[in-house]
Parts: structure tokens; C-alpha cells; sequence
């Protein structure tokens, strides 16, 4: 009787310690093959083409990364239903104690946050979420090793600017524009 008692108990515990709130992978995953998704991977050597705009910092930094995933949701007439509760959803998954946000800007109905996972000097995973309720909303993980958040936010400058080549990068279709 002793040891019935005490075996369920334990499966009482495993059930009710399992956590069931999706994670950001977890998302992905669920949604790349979604036909509503744009959904992209981004080996590291694509990004390392000719670069020789870049300074050598920029080069270190770049490589440093190992991985891009882009995870975009195109806002069109028939989903926008699905746009605000698929937004919230990954809200939410950001809300978890894991992502530490290293930044927040926007105004209006545009938005974007970073996170991160790992150290504050030394991050295992960047994570850019941005929002627009005109066009949609998108997810980038940058995955790599030691990453330095500051030379990578001045790494994604240069790529605003144009100085980083990413021709190989699959188009949006306007997603961005």
C-alpha cells in the first residue's frame, strides 16, 4: 500500500510539475510550415559573403553567429484575428523569466523589442521582435556564441546602413518595406 501511495504521488508530481507554456522554438517550429508565415533560416555563411565594407570588430562580431531564424506574419484583410492573438502568444512567451529584454523602442503602431538569452555581456541568443498593425509582425533568432550585445546592435546598424551583404538573403516580398 506504502509503495502505491508513494508512486502515485511522484506521477501526481511529474504531471503537475510539467510546464505546458510554449517556448519561443517551440513557436517557431509550430509555425515555419504555416502557409500564413514567412519562415526562413539563415545559415552563418551566408552573412559572411564580401564584406569588406566592415571593420574588423564587425567582422568578429559576425562571427560569432551562428544562426539566423526569421519568423514573419504578413497582415492581410482575412487574418486579423489571427494577427492580434498570434502577437499576444508571442508576447507572452517573451514575458518568461528566460528572456531578459535588453531594449524596447517604437511609437505609435510599430514596435520592437530585443531580448536575450544567456549573460549580459556574453549572449548565447538575440532575439528581435517587431510589430507593425499595418504590415504585421516578425521574429528574429540570432544564435551564436558569446555574443557581445553591443557590437551586435552596432552590427545591425551597418546592415541598416547597407555596408553588411546579404544577397543571398531570401526576399520578403515587400514584407519590410
Amino acid at each position: 500500500m506504502k509503495k502505491a501511495l508513494l508512486i502515485l504521488v511522484l506521477l501526481s508530481l511529474g504531471v503537475v510539475s510539467c510546464d505546458n507554456e510554449t517556448t519561443l522554438q517551440e513557436f517557431y517550429v509550430e509555425h515555419q510550415n504555416d502557409n500564413q508565415y514567412l519562415a526562413f533560416d539563415i545559415p552563418a555563411s551566408l552573412l559572411t559573403g564580401d564584406n569588406s565594407a566592415l571593420d574588423a570588430e564587425q567582422k568578429a562580431t559576425l562571427e560569432t553567429i551562428k544562426k539566423v531564424n526569421v519568423l514573419g506574419f504578413p497582415l492581410k484583410e482575412d487574418n486579423k484575428e489571427t494577427y492580434e492573438t498570434e502577437k499576444e502568444r508571442l508576447a507572452n512567451i517573451l514575458k518568461d523569466d528566460q528572456y531578459k529584454q535588453l531594449m524596447r523602442y517604437g511609437g505609435g503602431n510599430r514596435n520592437a523589442e530585443l531580448y536575450y538569452l544567456g549573460e549580459e555581456d556574453a549572449i548565447d541568443e538575440l532575439i528581435v521582435f517587431g510589430s507593425d498593425d499595418e504590415k504585421g509582425f516578425g521574429i528574429a533568432r540570432l544564435t551564436g556564441n558569446d555574443m557581445n550585445p553591443e557590437a551586435l546592435i552596432r552590427l545591425l546598424k551597418s546592415f541598416e546602413k547597407g555596408e553588411l551583404d546579404v544577397a543571398g538573403l531570401p526576399k520578403l516580398n515587400g514584407f519590410l518595406d
